[in-house]
């Protein structure tokens, strides 16, 4: 019994060793700039949004840069009101954004699929107004090559069929003026919704931290 405890208490002080050092090393980073451009003082306006936890891009439907409605047309958020300007894009893992609503439906193999980085991922997509004046939003300026940059990064989180289509998943949504896609890469600790939205930034030249598995270390840059 006494060899036991020494082993469950050892595991103990490598989980804490391990998760103090993860902390550490997420408070470091996430301060640490990767210069971007100069902001830009004309172009496309981009929200970063939280909930509190996560953090999605809203971006706008059409622009002369981008029309994400040939990829995400209306159809697919038929709840959406006529004056939806926007697409919201948040990226996570499909067992924990589809079987996790509220936090009591948390499972363990859920916890420990997304943990490990096992499970697929999906593209979360909510077709809504332009968010602006909102306290849970910050937004940027960027130049058409910027947002262009960022744009592709965004659209290629998508898994497309063999005709590049992107992939629906019938039904998922929360309501009906949002929708889940499959999408590429595996959630982890190190790879967050936070730090896909940070790879995000980074893609178009925005100055933001270097990692950035929090949804802090996303808006400290962005508000």
């Amino acid at each position: 019994m006494r060899t036991l405890w020494k082993v469950v208490l050892l595991a103990l002080a490598v989980l804490a060793m391990v998760a103090g050092t993860y902390l550490l090393a997420a408070a470091i980073l996430t301060r640490h700039a990767v210069d971007g451009r100069p902001a830009a003082r004309e172009g496309v306006e981009v929200f970063v949004c939280t909930n509190g936890i996560h953090t999605d891009l809203v971006l706008p439907a059409v622009t002369s840069a981008v029309d994400w409605t040939i990829d995400l047309p209306d159809g697919d958020f038929p709840g959406a009101a006529p004056w939806a300007s926007h697409r919201s894009f948040g990226w996570g893992d499909r067992a924990f954004y589809l079987e996790t609503r509220q936090w009591s439906d948390l499972r363990l193999s859920t916890a420990l699929s997304a943990l490990f980085g096992r499970g697929p991922s999906v593209m979360h997509v909510h077709a809504l107004h332009r968010p602006a004046g909102s306290p849970d939003c910050g937004v940027i300026v960027l130049g058409d090559g910027q947002y262009r940059a960022l744009a592709a990064f965004v659209s290629g989180s998508f898994r497309r069929d063999g005709e590049g289509r992107v992939m629906p998943l019938p039904g998922s949504g929360y309501g009906a003026a949002d929708l889940f896609y499959e999408a590429v890469g595996h959630y982890s600790p190190v790879e967050t919704c936070n730090e896909w939205t940070g790879k995000a930034l980074r893609a178009a030249g925005v100055t933001v931290g270097a990692w950035t598995p929090f949804e802090g270390g996303v808006m400290r840059w962005v508000r």
